[in-house]
């Protein structure tokens, strides 16, 4: 009496899931390769032996291109070169079997990749028939190199072997035939996809599998820091514009991004000045500062400078800064400051009036001078900020021991001198 192969699989497919249990022959409970395929056929009333390298003498050898459901199929998984492994063959190139320890029985796709390279062969059992299959439905597939399986996968083969990570997952896809879209599925899960950006895993793939393209836009890139770097005044040294040039090509980063990172390196040069855009803009507010009466330090000016080229802030960011830090100096003009005056504009008349009554350039003198700063500083009788009167501004300066030394100073000693003479009657009076 025959068996149909059909009814061989659907029984043992009931028992997809039972946990593999090393001796094991329960279908429920637990069962190895070998409990499975014993306990499977029992039902049917084929007795066969108990262990793997026995059932494989069982029925009648039959080849990898003669397999037809319900014929058990043999593996060297130990490296051996004998059976240590087996299942039952479903038709269409799939097989139910009981893997390891740890997974449960399944059905997989014996054809390609771990199980196709550890074929061994097929053995057909005395009275088990494939219902209207008169030739196997199983033809030999020619098995690829891993450079063909990569290619298969959308990958470059020498790419997945530059990452240890990716090398062992390429490796496990080949040995289990994975197929293209679990191999995706894969990858996407391994931490060096995680940690890459497209724009990262591109210019990387394209690195391994193209040189001379990554090259060529390696120095275009290089070419483009540059530019950038002399344009807003950031020396780079041949480390630092190396390390840029990769990143534009890893990032992706177009110009506003190569700014950011680039204004890092903005720095003095030995003459202890910014160069580029950097320069100008530290010329620019180092010039305001100097009109506001405000003090700034180098360092804080690079600072700005940094922030501005980086287009993290303006430089009209800067001199509303100072604005407020002019108005806490200087109170009693805020109205004016705030206008839009300069604390130089507003010093201007004590200026002046310093530079005639103490007879020097009025270059010498400027918001930050100690005199100027009082003058305008002055306070009233309430104690309201207020500026110093010219009249009360002038007698100030002549109290100054700087005035003592002027011409007029001496022409005006040398004035009250003969006046004092003439009223003693010393001198002739010579007025008409």
């Amino acid at each position: 009496m025959s068996i149909d192969a059909n009814d061989i699989a659907a029984y043992a497919q009931q028992f997809i899931g039972t946990q593999y249990v090393w001796g094991g022959n329960d279908l429920k409970k637990g069962v190895d390769c070998s409990g499975l395929v014993q306990q499977v056929y029992k039902n049917f009333g084929i007795d066969l032996p108990r262990t793997t390298y026995d059932q494989v003498n069982s029925g009648s050898p039959v080849g990898i291109n003669g397999l037809r459901a319900g014929d058990l199929v043999f593996f060297d998984t130990d490296g051996k070169g004998t059976p240590s492994h087996v299942g039952i063959y479903l038709g269409g190139g799939k097989m139910i079997h009981a893997p390891r320890p740890g997974k449960g029985v399944e059905v997989v796709d014996m054809t390609q990749g771990y199980y196709m390279d550890r074929f061994l062969g097929g053995r057909r059992l005395d009275n088990v028939r494939a219902t209207g299959a008169k030739v196997s439905d199983l033809q030999d597939t020619p098995k690829l190199s891993p450079q063909e399986m990569a290619a298969n996968y959308g990958w470059s083969y020498a790419f997945l072997n530059s990452d240890p990570g990716l090398k062992k997952l390429f490796g496990e896809a080949v040995d289990q035939g994975w197929s293209a879209q679990r191999f995706q599925a894969e990858i996407r899960d391994t931490e060096w996809w995680k940690k890459n950006s497209d724009t990262m895993r591109q210019a990387k793939l394209l690195k391994s599998t193209d040189p001379a393209t990554y090259q060529a836009q390696l120095n275009a890139a290089t070419i483009q820091v540059k530019q950038l770097a002399a344009e807003i005044g950031a020396p780079l040294t041949a480390a630092a514009l190396k390390k840029a040039a990769s990143d534009v090509l890893q990032f992706g980063m177009d110009e506003d991004q190569l700014r950011y990172a680039l204004g890092h390196y903005v720095n003095f040069t030995k003459k202890g000045t910014l160069v580029g855009e950097a320069g100008m803009h530290e010329y620019t507010m180092k010039q305001y500062a100097a009109q506001m009466g405000v003090p700034v330090t180098d360092q804080a000016l690079k600072n700005q400078a940094q922030l501005v080229v980086r287009k993290l802030a303006t430089t009209q960011d800067f001199e509303d800064q100072i604005k407020q830090q002019a108005v806490s100096a200087f109170p009693a003009y805020q109205q004016q400051i705030e206008a839009g005056q300069t604390v130089q504009d507003i010093a201007s008349p004590y200026v002046q009036m310093a530079a005639q009554e103490l007879e020097v350039p009025y270059q010498q003198f400027n918001v930050s001078d100690p005199l100027i700063k009082s003058a305008m500083n002055g306070l009233d009788k309430n104690g309201k900020p207020v500026g110093m009167t010219l009249t009360d501004f002038q007698g100030r300066l002549r109290n100054d021991p700087r005035w003592a030394g002027t011409q007029a100073a001496q022409d005006d000693v040398m004035s009250a001198g003969i006046s004092v003479l003439k009223d003693m009657g010393l001198m002739p009076n010579t007025g008409g």
